[in-house]
């Protein structure tokens, strides 16, 4: 097979007298890896070697970082984190498709490294692991090493200088897809049970896909993934190397054993999924009581992105991917060994362009078709992301234009004027369409070295291929230096048109935050800390009103209000939280106490009542130190830190209230209207959706109860009830709570909307609720049975063809 056999280019040393030696040999090997790292550290040196995180991101320190701690603490102490107690009054975890649970990236560097080191790890790590597996990819396909190398250097430094670096699912589904390549090309090139550990590594890295981003990068993956299988076995049937049937069998089987091995990251995934705040999808977003109130959220857009964005990958700072790479496109498509795979790229990344446009996304027949499909709505959701699919196409492309130039240096008179045009082109219509020409200077003047170049390869200049890799290290790095050192605003690219909308990824800025200062607890974190009963709410206006709530309010003044984010870092229990999926009732609750909108993955309280403080069993309430409290709430003074107040209330509840007396409703929107009524109090009455089966109670009452939290999914309850009663515990109700009473068991009911409660006889009794996310087990299971019948297939193969062999083997005479 072509494919399977690298050519020899002009940067591959000639076999036979003289060879060096495996040492120099591997060494040699290595300088392609060896400079896309060091590359990459350069450019990201500051958050490799320096204790220091960046808020450029908002979802950096509000999510990443505090969830990243809590899972590398629980992977330290030995136990799976199905429940994270300190967000949001409670939610679950490892089930959550952001969570990390399962990435092998998140999962070693959280518990490796630590609080934080771990997602300085990550941010590294991900444009490391993109280039060098698009690097072993194009070496696969018959690349040499510079343009191996120049593919793994643009997508990596491509990555790792600008913001995508920081947006972790988005740098970790591109720096996983080469390896899901690396498995398909190896699958293909491979027979009998050899087969089997390419199939094995596409089908991992598939799944370090679905672990990072399980929607618009799990589908770019995929669809890179499926085009090239298809056409390399169309390029295996034509070459003869396979017939039709095996091609079609080899490329449906390798598609399928990549969902079905990994069942264990998607089945619990898709289960929280179904019964959480996405249950109905982004279209809808079921919340009962927000709709009824004209509250709901569609964030669905009705446009796309101008059409001339990819003109923006020339763009510096940010995420630039070399003059190099762009202007040798156009030699890919001369390239005959590997044109099957320079179509299957080039059509997959074509299918992601116009999926962005306005053409399609804007087209009210398009709309309807999508919405039918199943995840329909998530495509809708956010179009322009199906962009990250040109930095996979493009550095391919280019690459593999590298390798075609460096071939045909014999023959390349014309490829001067090719190149020169090209680049001329490529400016021209840039500034002609409106673009700030200070966008453009590092890719004209790399441009104007790429003609010098290619100027030496036609006149066969032995130092002109080493020189192209140099003028793309060079033009890259000058591009993530640039980046680094920016402080201005937003990066426009001047083609935005009206609406503005961004087409430029932008610099990653030089870290700023000093990571072991917003590690350390301040007064009023110590004093909730100290105190260790009872959640926090920050309330600081006028963040406090924006649908977003305080996803922006991060600057270190903000601090000690230990808002999204902050104050999970330190084990303490947070009311609001950030999170695309949420408890559906939570969710439903925060919409229906607030007035104003608030945006579907964000939870606040915009003016605390009464009932907010009783419901959710808030102790503490931070803000501003001349603030005035909400109306009807009071509380002492117990702590000061910069700028901002700790209040302890009076009146707040305990976690648990022994209540006599209830009603029941008929559904979640008649117990919202109940429980955000004004007067409501929680601890006389309770409101439930079923009956509990025993009887209220109006003159009795109802007792005292004391709670343990011995693991964040298994908590103790003593209670000692006057008369039959509702042992309501204010954490948020979800479906994978169990109860026993006494060591029988009972029915964890939902009470107050959107809390626990477990119906108790008079008298004391012990409860124990324990979390369980079963779907976790169910995923494992069901993924061991698909690789165990690989290895078994794989055994019987290997079985079948050693007797083979041994069958041919000549008899001795």
């Amino acid at each position: 097979m072509d494919t399977a056999t690298r050519e020899t280019g002009p940067d591959v040393a000639p076999s036979g007298a003289g060879r060096p030696s495996r040492a120099a040999r591997i060494a040699v090997a290595l300088v392609g890896p060896g400079l896309i790292v060091a590359s990459v550290l350069v450019a990201m040196r500051g958050f490799a070697f320096l204790p220091r995180l960046t808020n450029q991101h908002p979802d950096v320190l509000s999510q990443w970082l505090p969830w990243s701690c809590f899972l590398g603490d629980a992977l330290s102490d030995g136990r799976v984190p199905l429940w994270n107690p300190f967000e949001m009054a409670g939610r679950p975890f490892a089930a959550d498709a952001q969570s990390g649970w399962l990435s092998m990236t998140t999962m070693v560097a959280s518990w490796l490294f630590g609080c934080g080191d771990g997602l300085r790890v990550m941010i590294v790590a991900y444009p490391i692991i993109a280039g060098v597996g698009l690097w072993w990819f194009l070496r696969r396909e018959g690349l040499g090493r510079i343009a191996a190398t120049a593919g793994g250097l643009s997508i990596a430094m491509t990555i790792a200088a600008s913001s995508v670096a920081v947006a972790l699912p988005f740098a970790g589904f591109l720096a996983w897809t080469p390896f899901v390549l690396v498995g398909a090309s190896g699958f293909f090139s491979a027979s009998g049970w050899r087969r089997a550990p390419w199939l094995a590594l596409g089908a991992f890295a598939w799944g370090q896909v679905a672990t990072a981003h399980m929607s618009h990068g799990l589908a770019i993956c995929t669809g890179f993934a499926v085009a090239y299988v298809v056409a390399r076995a169309a390029r295996e049937i034509r070459a003869g190397a396979l017939s039709g049937r095996s091609a079609v069998a080899f490329a449906i089987g390798f598609v399928a054993f990549m969902p079905l091995a990994n069942l264990a990251i998607l089945v619990p995934r898709l289960e929280l999924i179904a019964r959480s705040s996405l249950s109905a999808g982004y279209g809808v977003l079921a919340g009962t009581v927000a709709d009824a109130q004209g509250l709901l959220d569609r964030p669905i857009p009705d446009h796309g992105i101008w059409s001339g964005w990819p003109l923006a990958l020339a763009s510096t700072p940010g995420a630039y991917v070399g003059a190099v790479i762009v202007l040798a496109i156009p030699f890919a498509f001369r390239d005959r060994p590997r044109r099957f795979m320079v179509w299957a790229i080039g059509v997959a990344g074509l299918i992601g362009y116009l999926s962005t446009l306005t053409l399609f996304v804007g087209a009210g027949w398009f709309r309807a078709l999508v919405l039918r499909l199943p995840f329909g709505d998530v495509y809708l959701h956010n179009p322009g992301r199906l962009r990250y699919a040109a930095y996979l196409a493009v550095p391919v492309l280019g690459a593999v234009g590298v390798q075609a130039l460096l071939d045909r240096r014999p023959e390349s008179v014309s490829a001067l004027r090719v190149v020169a045009i090209s680049g001329g082109a490529f400016l021209l219509v840039a500034l002609l369409a409106g673009a700030d020409p200070a966008r453009l200077v590092v890719f004209t003047f790399a441009s104007a070295a790429v003609i010098t170049v290619v100027w030496a390869l036609v006149n066969q200049r032995r130092w002109a291929p080493a020189a192209l890799a140099g003028v793309l290290v060079a033009e890259l790095t000058a591009g993530a230096l640039w980046s680094a050192a920016y402080r201005g605003g937003t990066i426009y690219f001047g083609l935005e048109g009206d609406t503005r909308a961004v087409l430029v990824n932008g610099p990653l800025r030089w870290p700023d935050i000093d990571l072991d200062a917003y590690l350390q607890e301040g007064p009023i974190a110590r004093t909730i800390a100290e105190r260790a009963d009872g959640r926090y709410l920050a309330w600081v206006p006028p963040a406090a009103y924006f649908n977003k709530g305080y996803l922006f309010t991060q600057d270190e003044a903000d601090w000690p209000a230990l808002l999204l984010g902050r104050g999970p870092l330190f084990e303490l229990e947070d009311v609001l939280g950030y999170s695309p999926i949420q408890v559906a009732r939570y969710w439903s609750y925060i919409r229906a106490t607030n007035r104003l909108p608030v945006f579907y993955n964000a939870a606040v309280i915009q003016v605390p009542s009464p009932e907010n403080v009783r419901l959710l069993g808030i102790r503490y309430l931070i803000a501003h130190e001349a603030q005035q409290l909400p109306d009807s709430i009071t509380g002492d003074r117990v702590a000061s830190e910069g700028g901002y107040v700790l209040y302890e209330l009076d009146g707040a509840q305990p976690r648990v209230s022994v209540v006599a007396d209830w009603r029941v409703v008929d559904d979640l929107g008649e117990a919202l209207q109940a429980v955000t009524a004004r007067g409501f109090d929680p601890a006389v009455t309770a409101v439930v959706e079923t009956e509990p089966g025993i009887a209220p109670s109006a003159d009795g009452s109802g007792g005292s109860a004391t709670y343990e939290e011995i693991r964040p999914e298994d908590i103790r309850i003593d209670v000692r009830a006057e008369t039959p009663s509702l042992v309501v515990v204010r954490n948020a109700w979800e479906g994978g709570w169990e109860a026993t009473v006494d060591g029988s068991p009972a029915t964890v009911l939902v009470a107050d909307a959107f809390l626990q409660a477990v119906a108790v006889p008079a008298g004391e009794h012990g409860i124990r609720l324990t979390y369980d996310e079963p779907a976790i087990g169910r995923g494992i299971a069901a993924s061991a049975v698909v690789w165990g019948a690989l290895a078994i297939l794989v055994a019987a193969v290997a079985v079948r063809d050693r007797r083979t062999a041994t069958r041919r083997l000549p008899r001795a005479s």
